[in-house]
């Protein structure tokens, strides 16, 4: 039976599916994306905080103190001065990064977490009396082209490999 329009109920039923399958298809493209945008900034978040590590290094001969270290608290390592992380880095002869950017957690397992409360975080811990450092993070995705996995990752003064650190 045909409706006023000339359409079966059958064509418009095929019709309203094909629309439910195309947007189903643009949300799971939206979010891919998202989550991709997501990685692209956390990684990008950790390489400013190693350059940043390796600019502190260079004029105090050891990295700063912390272990397991929330990155990006604003009571404890909202930035990076002379004096090490610090909550406020005004009064600080040398200012390395000015605001440490936190992960952002929308997307993340929350495997990799620090702090006191325990939260989703990039992981900082000082090694071998200042000599070296880790940095755990997460991502939602692999990253092959850089060899990095989804889940737990690890940041070093020689770079960024899959995989929990070694300590």
């Amino acid at each position: 039976m045909k409706n006023k329009k000339g359409f079966t109920l059958v064509e418009l039923l095929v019709v309203i599916a094909i629309i439910g399958i195309v947007i189903v298809f643009a949300a799971v493209a939206v979010n891919s994306a998202r989550s991709k945008t997501r990685d692209a900034t956390r990684l990008s978040s950790v390489r400013q905080m190693q350059s940043a590590l390796e600019d502190y290094f260079n004029e105090t001969n050891m990295y700063p103190v912390g272990e397991l270290l929330p990155l990006g608290d604003s009571s404890d390592s909202a930035c990076l001065g002379s004096d090490g992380f610090a909550g406020d880095c005004s009064g600080d002869n040398s200012t390395f990064l000015r605001i440490i950017q936190p992960t952002h957690e929308d997307g993340l397992e929350g495997i990799v977490r620090c702090g006191e409360p325990t939260r989703k975080a990039f992981c900082y811990s000082q090694l071998v009396e200042g000599e070296t450092y880790v940095i755990h993070f997460e991502l939602e995705n692999p990253l092959s082209a850089v060899g990095l996995q989804e889940g737990v990752n690890c940041a070093t003064p020689a770079g960024m490999e899959a995989g929990i650190c070694a300590e």
